[in-house]
């Protein structure tokens, strides 16, 4: 149709070839789209053109290719700013939710002041040193709860996730200072900072792989101590983060095949079949994981209404109120195969396989440095310094994981989280000191062995994700094959089909309003 009735007027053919009937498609132009809230069509400021005609304004294609460029780079920017640093909605308590920088930064000078006025020079280096570092940690963490990024999290308080941002850098930079010093220098830190636990020279740890077939219910009784405990609580914690059983049986047995891969470097990995396979893995690991994911699922079939502590009345419920505020706003399903589904190997499913081989590396490379650091530095495993570094390590994979999953999911995300990468980088930089001081305590290592295992876990990791969505599609009854804008897709049958397709006609139409994606892009996903 011409535009308005009066398109096949300005233009007059000069050949018989120009004055065919062309096929002309309108094309609707809007502008001034919001990117949060959509106006109705008629009270949008618009205009008519012909698709294949001159226009009057020569740059009229390219002005409606930067402007659909400008409103995908910032819907990229929300969906990165909403993993990376999240904003608090709805706040009814002003007073715990504003900054404060004016009095915190008063009490700092004061502070300072004090410690410069009245604090005496009598004490020893060590004492000055010791405590010069400690408060330089401290206002180092008042700073990051000041100016660094929130995170995906909200809950208890984004100044907790901030904190946690910040101890990560903090711990960063002291491994990289590391890097540069020698063994020596570094047993002699150690040793000043604890003279009993952390000045050994070697370390004397427990064999389990003794008498293997000695097995009796005493002998199996007497391994159920504090590391099967930690075994159990490890994998509760893992599961919560993870959210994907098939990922973490996986993870949990690639994990007993990589203690058997280094033996030669840490004997405290040899261990009986039965302690790796029965006690580990089915049953510590097993139950962890089980319970981990039954937290999940408790979680995703809530529906989340948070009430004002204001708005209630009793005391008891004021109170309920303040300790949920230490539970999830809310609980995001993660659905690590989505885009894969259904289709093998388009760039999406490759990315997203891809993306989970990482993580999986990632991951069990995080566990091994874990048992390189204690073994090179001699640092018992009953030492306070080793818990409190799984528990900085729990607190900032946290976000890190979160963070990871939306990056290697959406679309739109086109960076990684600054808590993710910062994550990463405390991995590889404990890694360059486990390598840099332990390769001359170690004998000389199976480069061979070493390729092997990533071999093993980067076709393991391919293997699993298909065979998951093999199980998925082929042997259960949880999808159907649909036809939805002539593709095949496979659809839960749990859920309406009928209203899957609203939902799926929706969001194409304000994707199209938005003009952020093209047509091939949001009916790509299976």
């Amino acid at each position: 149709a011409d535009s308005e009735g009066s398109s096949s007027q300005r233009i007059a053919p000069a050949t018989a070839a120009e004055a065919e009937p062309a096929v002309r498609r309108r094309v609707r132009i809007q502008e001034d789209v919001e990117q949060e809230e959509i106006a109705p069509t008629d009270q949008l400021p618009d205009r008519w053109a012909d698709a294949g005609e001159p226009t009057e304004n020569g740059d009229d294609v390219s002005h409606r290719a930067r402007r659909r460029k400008k409103k995908r780079s910032e819907l990229e920017q929300i969906h990165f700013k909403m993993v990376n640093d999240r904003v608090v909605d709805d706040i009814t308590m002003d007073f715990f939710y504003k900054p404060h920088t004016i009095l915190i930064l008063i009490a700092v000078c004061l502070f300072s002041l004090y410690k410069a006025i009245w604090d005496s020079n009598n004490e020893s280096t060590d004492w000055n040193i010791y405590f010069g570092a400690k408060w330089t940690l401290g206002f180092f963490l008042v700073v990051s709860a000041l100016a660094f990024p929130t995170g995906p999290f909200i809950r208890p308080h984004p100044v907790v996730w901030r904190i946690s941002f910040g101890l990560s850098v903090a711990y960063a930079l002291v491994l990289q200072f590391t890097v540069f010093q020698s063994f020596a220098d570094v047993k002699k830190v150690l040793s000043w900072l604890d003279p009993e636990g952390l000045s050994n020279e070697q370390l004397v740890e427990k064999e389990y792989a003794v008498n293997c077939s000695d097995l009796t219910f005493e002998r199996f009784w007497s391994h159920m101590d504090i590391f099967a405990f930690a075994h159990f609580s490890g994998w509760v914690m893992k599961a919560l983060l993870i959210r994907h059983g098939v990922l973490c049986w996986y993870i949990s047995i690639i994990w007993e095949l990589t203690e058997v891969v280094f033996t030669h470097l840490l004997p405290n990995f040899a261990e009986c079949w039965w302690d790796s396979w029965i006690l580990d893995v089915l049953l510590c690991n097993g139950l962890g994981i089980w319970v981990g994911l039954k937290i999940c699922d408790y979680f995703q079939m809530r529906t989340f209404y948070w009430e004002s502590i204001k708005d209630i009345e009793t005391t008891r419920g004021k109170v309920k109120r303040a300790v949920l505020q230490f539970t999830p706003e809310d609980f995001t399903r993660f659905d690590w195969l989505g885009r894969v589904r259904g289709v093998l190997f388009n760039e999406s499913a490759l990315r997203r396989t891809g993306a989970l081989t990482v993580f999986c590396l990632i991951f069990l490379w995080v566990e091994l440095n874990t048992f390189f650091v204690k073994h090179i530095f001699a640092v018992d495993t009953s030492h306070p310094v080793v818990f409190w570094r799984l528990i900085m390590i729990g607190a900032i994979s946290a976000p890190s994981i979160r963070q990871f999953y939306v990056y290697a999911t959406d679309p739109l995300c086109k960076r990684l989280g600054m808590q993710s990468w910062v994550f990463c980088a405390v991995t590889a930089l404990e890694s360059a000191v486990c390598i840099k001081f332990g390769r001359d305590m170690f004998p000389r290592m199976e480069l061979g062995i070493i390729f092997g295992w990533v071999l093993v876990v980067t076709v393991g990791t391919f293997a699993v994700i298909w065979l998951s969505i093999w199980w998925r599609v082929a042997l259960t009854s949880g999808t159907s094959e649909e036809n939805i804008g002539g593709q095949t897709r496979h659809l839960y049958v749990d859920s309406s089909y009928e209203n899957l397709g609203l939902i799926h006609e929706d969001v194409r139409e304000r994707r199209r309003q938005l003009r952020v994606a093209s047509e091939s892009e949001y009916t790509s996903d299976n």
